[in-house]
């Protein structure tokens, strides 16, 4: 009866299925909103990138429940930066790469722009000419933001002159000038002036790139810079230093750069930076008094905004100085200040690949994240389409109501019947199970009378061994016998053992008088292996001769069966194991074990076991074990 009102309750649930789909598209708009989580991220991008990583999985998987392609596509965009900034390319190239997937199906938005443009560095970076020259032809199609277009025309300047085309990058940098003039954009006329020094180097010409490199000086802005802005003079100027120059051309290179960038006021890094090179030139050259005159200039700004790094490496410059000058106190002490410097650079590159691997760790979790969603998202479709065929097919035909109860009733019911054919297969298969062990030494006592030359004594034991194994192949075919028959085989079974070990045991099978034995089935083999286990690991090894029982009795609703020996106990049996014996894993008591769970499970009974020393206190303790067996149907 119970069934039948699940049936109906399911099939109510079918009919009514619009009314369900509307209770979950407003339960959907309950959900938290993935918007404000957006702004979170954005707000951590940069302070916390392990933070942002973490909420910005909810956005992924907040924006994709909602259709939102232009809230996933910044979310990729956001996880792109912070790749980029950790210096993973690839993994950058990536994000970048799955938020111009989701930007090409959105209207024009200033993300996708942006989004050709990071592409398009990377790729360059990696050496991708072909795909960086379509990445920033897009951005240039996409956008009429004057900043962005200039970068992306300067992306493909670049481009030109690191695919052996520096004409063309030139003609590119001569365009840029006009355009960043007309804006008044210095900042970008220095960059870019920087970077043409560098491509009349690949033509040669150092007259021109350093004419290039001077304006790149003379035309960066003199407030509010920071060390950033001055990464594109310092590449030039390495490129210029690597151009085989003389060490008075290098000395008045460097004495350049440093009185331009002191008169802009530079930022003290850059300082530092500048003052530092061109102590380092005067000390190779010998001159103790200007690399002074230098190293001591850049002491006077450690004061400010300066990176550990770069205070270690004046404190070094400063102690060769120092030792180079005989003042060996004053050097020492400016060592001890390197050190103590140079550990603060380790402590930081020590937090820096923490942080590099928390934020690799979270990249490989969103990607789990993102296949599970996935996974998910296709269940539902296809979920979904199974109830929408259902609503259809049931709207239509109604009269099929009554048809579709009774295939779902014989459905639920064939489910349950394949569990338990399952269940009854194991139980089948851990029948057929006997214990190797008995079956190898039984042959080998075999053996044993044949090689002593009694044929009488094998042949009457391969007989009873024969006949064992008739009985227990028949009853493997049975999921129950009769208690007689479960008797019959394990009379037969002590009956051979004790026939190799008369000196060691005697054995009595004990039965209860109240008890009808020709309405009792119970499972096959299942008192053998404690009977067996008793013989091999208790009886065996016992200094003299000892006595197994086995006493059947009814006890209410069910049959209690306790196998009884007087041997050595389970704690000196173990500890008598040899290695080998050791490393032997026994299966017959796993077996029963793995037997009674199945039966229980198959068929709702409440088989038990209890293994207890039979007299505790005792040398030979002995062991007992008690098995109850279920009589009710």
């Amino acid at each position: 009866m119970m069934r039948w009102k699940y049936i109906l309750l399911l099939l109510c649930c079918l009919a009514g299925g619009l009314p369900l789909q509307a209770q979950a598209a407003k339960k959907g708009r309950q959900q938290p909103d993935y918007l404000q989580q957006l702004e979170q991220a954005r707000k951590l991008n940069t302070s916390n990138p392990e933070g942002a990583i973490k909420v910005l999985e909810g956005v992924i998987i907040g924006s994709r429940k909602a259709g939102d392609k232009a809230s996933e596509a910044e979310s990729y965009y956001l996880l792109g930066g912070i790749y980029e900034n950790i210096h993973q390319p690839e993994l950058a190239l990536k994000r970048y790469q799955q938020a111009y997937y989701l930007l090409g199906a959105i209207a024009r938005t200033p993300l996708r722009a942006q989004n050709y443009y990071r592409m398009g560095s990377l790729q360059l970076k990696l050496g991708q000419f072909a795909a960086s020259e379509k990445s920033f032809n897009l951005c240039l199609s996409d956008t009429k933001d004057p900043e962005l277009v200039g970068l992306c025309r300067e992306g493909l300047a670049k481009l030109a002159v690191a695919s052996g085309q520096p004409e063309q990058g030139l003609r590119m940098y001569d365009t840029l000038e006009h355009l960043y003039t007309r804006n008044n954009d210095s900042l970008s006329l220095s960059r870019i002036e920087a970077q043409r020094s560098q491509a009349y180097l690949t033509q040669q010409d150092r007259e021109q790139a350093r004419q290039s490199y001077d304006k790149s000086l003379n035309s960066i802005p003199r407030q509010n810079r920071v060390a950033e802005d001055y990464l594109p003079i310092q590449e030039a100027k390495q490129a210029l230093e690597a151009d085989n120059l003389s060490d008075s051309e290098q000395i008045e290179l460097s004495l350049n750069t440093l009185q331009s960038q002191q008169a802009q006021q530079a930022p003290p890094e850059v300082l530092v930076d500048g003052q530092m090179q061109l102590a380092s030139l005067y000390l190779e050259k010998g001159d103790l008094s200007e690399a002074g005159k230098y190293v001591e200039a850049s002491k006077a700004l450690l004061g400010g905004k300066v990176s550990p790094a770069k205070r270690a490496e004046v404190y070094k410059t400063a102690s060769e100085l120092s030792l180079k000058k005989g003042a060996y106190s004053q050097a020492a002490k400016e060592y001890q200040q390197y050190i103590a410097e140079n550990e603060q650079v380790l402590h930081q590159k020590q937090q820096e690949l923490a942080r590099q691997a928390a934020i690799l760790k979270n990249q490989s979790d969103i990607d789990l994240l993102i296949k599970d969603f996935a996974l998910q998202e296709t269940e539902k479709a296809l979920l979904n389409n199974r109830i929408r065929i259902q609503q259809v097919t049931i709207a239509s035909l109604a009269l099929l109501l009554l048809a579709a109860a009774f295939s779902l009733y014989f459905i639920m019911k064939n489910v349950r019947a394949r569990r338990r054919a399952n269940q009854l297969l194991l139980l089948k298969s851990l029948r057929t199970q006997m214990n190797p062990h008995f079956l190898f030494n039984a042959l080998n006592s075999v053996n044993h009378f044949i090689s002593q030359n009694d044929e009488r004594a094998a042949n009457k034991f391969l007989a009873d061994f024969a006949r064992l194994m008739r009985l227990v192949l028949d009853h493997s075919q049975k999921d129950f016998i009769s208690l007689e028959e479960e008797l019959e085989v394990l009379e037969l079974y002590l009956k051979l053992e004790h026939q190799r070990f008369q000196d060691k045991f005697d054995y009595t099978i004990e039965k209860d008088k109240d008890i009808t034995y020709t309405g009792i089935e119970i499972p096959p083999m299942l008192l053998q292996p404690f009977v067996e286990n008793a013989i091999w690991h208790g009886l065996r090894y016992k200094a003299g001769k000892g006595r197994l029982t086995v006493a059947l009795k009814r006890v209410g609703e069910e049959l209690v069966a306790s196998i009884t020996d007087d041997g050595i106990g389970r704690s000196r049996s173990l500890a008598l194991k040899t290695r080998h014996q050791s490393q032997y894993q026994s299966t017959g008591l796993q077996n029963v074990h793995q037997r009674i769970t199945a039966l229980n499970q198959a068929y709702g009974k409440r088989y038990r076991l209890d293994i207890t020393d039979a007299s505790p206190g005792e040398e030979d303790c002995g062991t007992s074990a008690t098995l109850y067996i279920p009589l009710n149907p």
